[in-house]
C-alpha cells in the first residue's frame, strides 16, 4: 500500500514536471508561425502547428485557421482556403470583420475552384448583407463599399456567367456588375459593365445596353463609349441623343465612320451641317467611308444645296466646303515663341 502512494506521488510529480514543458514547446511552435515572414514557410508552419497539436481545448485554434484560410488564400491555395474557412466560422466568436473576410475569401474560393457555384453565390450574400448592415448613414462608407460589397457582387456576376443556359443570368449579372460599378468606379467593375452592357444588347435589351455604357462613360468619357452609344441610340430612334453623343465622340477624336453617320444623321434637319461632316469623313481617308462620304456629299450639294445652279457654281461651293473642312482638319499653328530678351 505503501509503495503504491509513493508509486502515484511520482507520477504526479513527474506528470507536473512534464506538462509545463509540453505549453512551453506548443507556445514557441505557435511564436515560430507568427514570426516567419515568409508566406509559404509560415503556412507550411501552420499546417505543421495543425497536424501536432489540433485545435482541441486550444486557445489559438481560431487564430490558426484564421491564418491558415488567409494564408492559402493569398497563396492561391484555394481548396485550402475552404477547408480552413469552413472551420473558421465555426466559432461563434469571432469578430465581425474576420467572419466577413471568411464569407469573401469562401465565396471566391468556390467561385475559382467551380467546386459548388450555389454555396460560392450564397457566401457572397452573406457578404453583402453583412457589409450593407454595417454601413453607417451620414458617413463615408467607401472602405466597406470597395473592399467588401464591390468584390462580392464581381464575384457572383462571375458565377452567373457561368450558367449562360438561363438568359435571366445575364440580366441579373448586368444589374449586379452596374451596381458594383457605382460603388467603387474601379476598372474590374466597368470591364464587367462594358461585357454584359454587350450581351444585353445582343439580347435586344437596347436601353439596359445604354445604362451600362453611360455609367461607365460618366465618369470616364470616351470617344469609343460615346460612339456606342450614338449607334445604340439610333437604334432606338432617338436621333437627338444619337447626334448628341456622335458629336461629342468625334469631338474627342476625328474618325471617318463617325464623321459619316453624323452626315447621314444631320442631312434631312441641318443640311449644311451633313456636309461638312461628309467633307471631313471623304478627308480622312478611311477606304471604307470616305468614298461613300464623298458620294452622299455630292448628292446633297447638286441635288438639294445648289439645286438650279450652274455647274460653275456648283464646283465653286463644292471646292468652298472641300477646303473649309481641310482647315478645321488641320493640326493647329503652334504659337510663336515668346521673345525673352
Amino acid at each position: 500500500m505503501k509503495k503504491t502512494a509513493i508509486f502515484i506521488l511520482m507520477l504526479i510529480v513527474v506528470g507536473a514536471s512534464v506538462l509545463p514543458a509540453m505549453d512551453k514547446a506548443q507556445t514557441d511552435a505557435w511564436i515560430a508561425t507568427q514570426n516567419e515572414k515568409n508566406l509559404q514557410a509560415r503556412f507550411d508552419k501552420l499546417e505543421e502547428y495543425y497536424k501536432t497539436y489540433g485545435d482541441k481545448d486550444e486557445r489559438n485554434a481560431i487564430y490558426m485557421y484564421l491564418n491558415l484560410a488567409n494564408d492559402s488564400y493569398q497563396l492561391q491555395q484555394f481548396e485550402k482556403t475552404i477547408l480552413y474557412g469552413e472551420k473558421v466560422l465555426l466559432y461563434k466568436d469571432i469578430e465581425a470583420q474576420n467572419k466577413l473576410r471568411m464569407y469573401l475569401a469562401l465565396a471566391n474560393a468556390y467561385n475559382l475552384t467551380k467546386k459548388d457555384i450555389d454555396k460560392g453565390y450564397s457566401y457572397a450574400d452573406l457578404v453583402i448583407v453583412m457589409a450593407k448592415a454595417m454601413r453607417v448613414e451620414g458617413e463615408n462608407n467607401a472602405s466597406i463599399d470597395t473592399n467588401f460589397i464591390a468584390p462580392a457582387l464581381r464575384i457572383q456576376v462571375q458565377m452567373l456567367a457561368a450558367k449562360p443556359e438561363d438568359p435571366q443570368n445575364a440580366v441579373t449579372a448586368f444589374n449586379k456588375s452596374l451596381e458594383a460599378y457605382q460603388l467603387d468606379k474601379s476598372d474590374k467593375s466597368a470591364n464587367f459593365v462594358l461585357v454584359f452592357s454587350e450581351r444585353m444588347l445582343k439580347n435586344q435589351r437596347v436601353e439596359d445596353a445604354i445604362r451600362g455604357i453611360e455609367a461607365v462613360n460618366q465618369n470616364k468619357p470616351n470617344s469609343e463609349y460615346y460612339k456606342m452609344l450614338g449607334m445604340w441610340y439610333a437604334r432606338l430612334k432617338n436621333q437627338d441623343k444619337a447626334i448628341e453623343n456622335l458629336k461629342a465622340s468625334y469631338q474627342m477624336k476625328k474618325n471617318a465612320k463617325v464623321a459619316y453617320d453624323l452626315g447621314v444623321l444631320l442631312n434631312k434637319t441641318d443640311i449644311d451641317g451633313a456636309m461638312d461632316y461628309l467633307a471631313e469623313s471623304n478627308l480622312l481617308n478611311d477606304e471604307k467611308y470616305s468614298a461613300d462620304a464623298l458620294k452622299l456629299l455630292q448628292q446633297l450639294l447638286l441635288y438639294e444645296k445648289t439645286k438650279g445652279q450652274t455647274p460653275v457654281e456648283q464646283e465653286k461651293a463644292f471646292n468652298a466646303i472641300m477646303a473649309a473642312a481641310k482647315a478645321r482638319l488641320a493640326p493647329p499653328t503652334p504659337a510663336p515663341a515668346s521673345d525673352t530678351k
